[in-house]
């Protein structure tokens, strides 16, 4: 497999961890838990980021199957991908992102139901991803709605770095719902 392509997949996975760490031990009572109206539970987060992998998924695949069908050189560069969307890294947006109705989760998400559609989400873009193997991927531009044209490399690195972004939030959520849990709990 290609250096760049084998960085991305492990990058990939070093952000699935920490992201699956982050819930490991969550109730799940607590992970369908909202901690404002105006926000996702840990539930609805994961669900989120496995609609949203799922759609890169395909996009990585149809884009694959583009640059085969167009001749698309192969790869050449063993250069590193990872800094790539250093300028436009989106973990560190100050502000909150609103999500496209495509990819708002359900309401009532539940915990085990989101990592299972997130497990499958990751196998499909990892296929998709190594279909790719041996061409040269970052002459395949797909445009993103907030960071703009992205190559496929680019694409991969922006799951990953959506998953960190909601890491973090998922990490508050867990905060903000057991704070409110041991405000609400009757004095016994």
């Amino acid at each position: 497999m290609e250096k760049r392509l084998t960085e991305l997949l492990d990058c990939l996975d070093s952000r699935r961890a920490r992201l699956l760490a982050a819930v490991a031990d969550v109730n799940p009572d607590i992970a369908e838990l909202r901690p404002r109206d105006d926000a996702w539970s840990v539930a609805q987060v994961v669900a989120h980021l496995a609609i949203v992998e799922s759609g890169v998924a395909k996009l990585v695949e149809k884009s694959v199957k583009w640059a085969r069908q167009n001749n698309i050189g192969a790869e050449s560069s063993d250069e590193s991908i990872l800094g790539s969307l250093d300028a436009r890294n989106i973990v560190l947006y100050p502000e909150k992102i609103e999500a496209p109705e495509a990819t708002t989760p359900p309401a009532d998400a539940k915990l085990e139901t989101s990592l299972a559609a997130l497990a499958a989400s990751r196998v499909a873009l990892k296929q998709a991803l190594e279909s790719g193997d041996g061409l040269d991927l970052s002459q395949v531009k797909r445009p993103h709605r907030i960071l703009g044209e992205l190559n496929i490399y680019e694409w991969g690195l922006f799951i990953a770095q959506h998953e960190e972004r909601h890491a973090r939030q998922i990490t508050e959520t867990i905060k903000a719902v057991c704070a409110e849990a041991v405000q609400t709990a009757p004095i016994v």
